[in-house]
C-alpha cells in the first residue's frame, strides 16, 4: 500500500514539471516557440510524429538463362606496340626534357581498364599512363635502355614493346681564351 501511494504521490508531483510548448511572436514579429510561457504566448500542441513503414527492396533476379550471363570483358590482342621516338641507338644533344612516343594497334583498351608503364635502365619511370607521349622531364647524361608494358587492369603485362638505348650528351661551351 505504502509503494502505491508514494508511486501516486511521485506522479502527482512530476505531472507540473511536464514540459509544455508555447507559440508567440517575439517584439520584431518573428515566430517563437518555447518550453515555458512568455507575453503573447498561447499552448501549442505539436502535430504527431509521422511513422513510415520500411520500403521493401525488390532482390534483383537471379539470370537464368545463359545469355544473360555477365561475360568477362573481351581482352584486347594488340598486334603492334612499340617505341616510335626516340629512335634505337639515337644521341640525344642539349635536350632539358625526354619525351618518348609510343604507338599501339589496336588502341590502349582503356574501359578494360589497360594501360602503359615506362621504364627506364630496369626502373619504373612512368606507372599508369593511358597516353601514347609521355614526358619524362630531365634525363640525365649517359646511356639509357627504354622499353614500355602494356598492363591490363590487374597489373598483369600484356605486350612488351622492344627495348631501346638512347645517348643523352650535354655539349660543355668552350672556354674562350682571355685576350692579352
Amino acid at each position: 500500500m505504502k509503494t502505491l501511494i508514494s508511486t501516486l504521490l511521485l506522479l502527482y508531483l512530476a505531472f507540473p514539471l511536464q514540459a509544455g510548448l508555447y507559440k508567440g511572436l517575439d517584439e520584431e514579429g518573428n515566430v517563437t516557440y518555447s518550453d515555458q510561457p512568455f507575453k503573447h504566448s498561447k499552448p501549442m500542441t505539436p502535430p504527431s510524429i509521422s511513422v513510415v513503414g520500411a520500403t521493401k527492396v525488390p532482390k534483383k533476379s537471379e539470370p537464368t538463362d545463359s545469355k544473360e550471363l555477365k561475360k568477362p570483358a573481351a581482352v584486347t590482342k594488340y598486334t603492334r606496340f612499340g617505341i616510335l621516338s626516340p629512335q634505337n641507338q639515337q644521341t640525344i644533344w642539349n635536350n632539358k626534357d625526354l619525351s618518348v612516343s609510343l604507338a599501339v594497334t589496336p588502341a590502349l583498351n582503356t574501359k578494360a581498364g589497360d594501360y602503359i608503364q615506362l621504364l627506364m635502365d630496369g626502373k619504373t619511370v612512368v606507372k599508369k599512363s593511358r597516353k601514347l607521349s609521355l614526358a619524362l622531364g630531365y634525363v640525365d647524361r649517359g646511356q639509357h635502355r627504354l622499353q614500355a608494358m602494356i598492363r591490363n587492369h590487374k597489373g598483369k603485362v600484356i605486350k612488351r614493346s622492344k627495348a631501346i638505348t638512347v645517348y643523352i650528351k650535354q655539349s660543355v661551351p668552350k672556354k674562350q681564351p682571355r685576350a692579352q
